[in-house]
């Protein structure tokens, strides 16, 4: 069976929609961040950086069509990637085309600064984070139809995804997960404010490979504390239940005028361990 591209056949749907249908052009939406960051980083190197620390993103809405770009430096001299992030078609309830995420990992709330989720992977890190076809029944509950890339002999694959996420007042609860092959993801995560304090609980658990033969299973916590308008602290700890690792993330920004004063800490063995100290302005 000759293996079929999703990702292109929805993208080339969704320019055509555009192409096909009389809208009135909508202004682009520029926003984005540049700055200059000190890293000090356990393996003994440290780095002044101007060049890393710039994005730009670029959303356009036409009310039937939404495209968002991500221009960004990679590090290197005058280096810059640019990314079609996300490219879809609205109609109603429905959008189809290309999405950045999976609505498998809708549940997972907080920072996220480690993981977002268990996604629904198959072989070759190939996910369903891209193609799909989503309908929105109600505020709190999405359904999907999500599509896995035609990987060398492998066809592209069609699963199936949903996430329900309900404000019940003092706490926000969701449940999202789904399936493509023998791959599959189940998220959970509690959000409650408490004043100035946000907490965060999220698990996750699932199969990943063209067989289901990796679990996967992955805890989050964070709380986040505004003491004033213009501090904010944050601490994420986040294990790799599988793996037996863990990591903790803190950071504290403080914005004063234009600018936003940061400090970063990453601690643990999910990642290097590492300390960031900068400066930048958002647009």
């Amino acid at each position: 069976m000759k293996a079929i591209k999703l990702a292109s056949v929805f993208a080339v749907s969704a320019v055509a929609a555009a192409v096909s249908t009389t809208t009135i052009a909508a202004e682009p939406v520029f926003s984005g961040y540049a700055g200059v960051e000190f890293v000090s980083d356990s393996n003994g190197t440290d780095e002044l950086s101007g060049t890393k620390e710039f994005e730009l993103e670029v959303n356009v809405d036409t009310g039937v069509v939404f495209a968002e770009l991500e221009i960004a430096t990679d590090g290197e001299d005058e280096g810059t990637k640019i990314g079609m992030e996300k490219l879809y078609v609205k109609q109603g309830a429905v959008k189809f085309g290309r999405f950045d995420g999976t609505v498998a990992t809708g549940s997972f709330f907080g920072m996220d600064e480690y993981y977002g989720g268990v996604d629904i992977v198959t072989s070759a890190d190939n996910d369903t984070d891209n193609t799909g076809i989503r309908y929105e029944v109600s505020p709190e509950l999405t359904v999907a139809l999500e599509a896995t890339n035609a990987a060398g002999t492998e066809d592209g694959e069609i699963g199936f995804a949903l996430s329900y996420v309900a404000d019940l007042g003092a706490f926000k609860a969701g449940i999202s997960g789904g399936a493509v092959g023998d791959a599959n993801a189940v998220n959970v995560g509690v959000q409650t404010v408490s004043g100035p304090a946000t907490v965060s609980l999220n698990y996750g658990s699932g199969a990943s490979g063209a067989n289901g033969e990796t679990d996967v299973e992955l805890m989050t916590a964070s709380v986040s504390v505004a003491p004033s308008e213009a501090l904010t602290l944050t601490l994420e700890f986040s294990s790799d239940m599988e793996a037996e690792n863990d990591g903790t993330y803190f950071v504290g920004e403080y914005a004063a005028g234009d600018l936003i004063y940061y400090v970063k800490n990453y601690a643990g063995d999910l990642g290097s361990e590492l300390t960031k100290v900068g400066v930048k302005a958002e647009f």
